[in-house]
């Protein structure tokens, strides 16, 4: 097949969305498509610009001129999506015909330019829904339900819904939110994010090079590894970790990336002497970084159930390691770990329950590693890249005939 992508950010860009990708039409081209992908020259949380053109591991990848301000602030980041979107459809329309086009939900408005280009060229078009918009921007209150924008995005989402060959979501919940805006229901297809589990493998304390780099060998890691957004849930940590200060002293809660939330951990955490704070990590290492946990902490507001899913749930399940999870009892992440008992799940709010949950397995290796081989043994039964790319395949196989 020839298949044409869109999305803002593509390798060597760290954002999640990127990453996945990346992975994606990586394997893809190895099975034989030839696969561009139109992307931003600017990155994630801003700074040096990329390449306007080049081919990474046989994924050709061009990146017209948008602004490039990054996350910090509304208004900058607004201006990225608003210019990207501008010129990545002028450049979609000046691609050679591809044989479907796929377009991811960043920013929510690029689907819609991408489905006119794919209409005029008839050409069929896969969605990618990571968010639902403008649902998510009314829960982060960035904009009023009963606003013009809000009205208006999510008349222009229901029609790209109904137009896409296939939309492809994350999870049963967030299939049922589409269908119920409107999305045809034989169109949807549920692909849960994945991660690699060549790269991110269980690895014992002892042979970590990570945790001897960061003096970590004789701690127990509670590990937040990820965007720290608006969606997550920082307080409950942070007041979880003042509570082990002298019940677990031995615990360490690391953050590791970056995001809107972090300079508010790190003023919460300012006085914790169990709290650190590391940067994102170089891919090329996140199989170390992430196996350096002795058990993963991840987190959603309540009211996003539906609407996204943390993609660091795949990452913390190829390392064969616990699982604790704060957010709704009825979004995805909560559901996997419930079902699979795969370690813990607890309401926002609920920092003495996390406490306590993370003191038993800080004295309870057994209860660890029990969990620790369901996830693995899930992993790599459904969430692992080979099996996410090979669905990802028949999806693009269906819209292009």
């Amino acid at each position: 097949m020839r298949i044409l992508a869109i999305n803002q950010f593509y390798a060597p860009d760290h954002a999640a969305t990127s990453q996945l990708l990346t992975e994606l039409c990586e394997d893809l081209v190895e099975q034989g498509d030839e696969v561009t992908v139109i992307a931003s020259r600017g990155r994630y949380l801003g700074g040096d610009k990329l390449p306007a053109a080049e081919t990474i591991r046989g994924v050709r990848v061009v990146r017209p001129w948008a602004t490039s301000f990054g996350k910090g602030k509304l208004a900058g980041r607004l201006t990225d999506y608003l210019t990207f979107w501008g010129t990545a459809v002028a450049r979609a329309a000046a691609e050679a015909r591809p044989d479907v086009m796929l377009a991811v939900t960043a920013p929510p408005m690029i689907a819609s330019g991408a489905l006119a280009v794919a209409a005029a060229r008839r050409v069929p078009l896969v969605m990618w829904a990571q968010d639902v918009y403008p649902d998510i921007a009314v829960a982060f209150g960035l904009i009023s339900a009963t606003s013009p924008g809000a009205i208006g995005l999510g008349a222009l989402m229901r029609l790209t819904y109904r137009a896409s060959s296939r939309v492809v979501v994350l999870s049963r919940g967030m299939r049922d939110r589409l269908a119920a805006q409107g999305a045809p229901i034989d169109r949807l297809r549920v692909i849960p994010n994945w991660s690699d589990g060549r790269a991110i493998r269980p690895l014992a304390p002892e042979k970590n090079p990570f945790r001897r780099e960061h003096a970590l060998q004789d701690r127990f890691v509670v590990m937040y590894s990820g965007n720290l957004g608006v969606g997550h849930d920082v307080a409950t940590f942070i007041d979880a970790a003042r509570l082990l200060v002298d019940r677990c002293p031995r615990a360490l809660l690391l953050f590791i990336g970056d995001g809107t939330r972090r300079a508010e951990a790190e003023q919460l955490a300012r006085d914790l002497p169990n709290v650190k704070f590391l940067g994102y990590q170089p891919y090329e290492t996140l199989g170390h970084s992430l196996a350096a946990a002795d058990v993963h902490l991840i987190s959603l507001r309540t009211g996003l159930e539906g609407l996204l899913v943390p993609s660091k749930l795949y990452g913390a399940l190829a390392t064969a390691r616990p699982v604790m999870f704060v957010g709704p009892e009825s979004c995805e992440a909560a559901r996997v770990i419930s079902e699979n008992n795969l370690g813990w799940q607890g309401r926002p709010g609920d920092a003495e329950g996390l406490a306590g949950a993370i003191e038993t397995a800080a004295t309870s290796p057994a209860w660890c590693a029990e969990r620790g081989l369901r996830a693995r043994a899930l992993f790599e039964a459904e969430l692992d890249r080979p099996i996410a790319v090979a669905r990802w395949r028949r999806v693009l196989e269906e819209a292009a005939g």
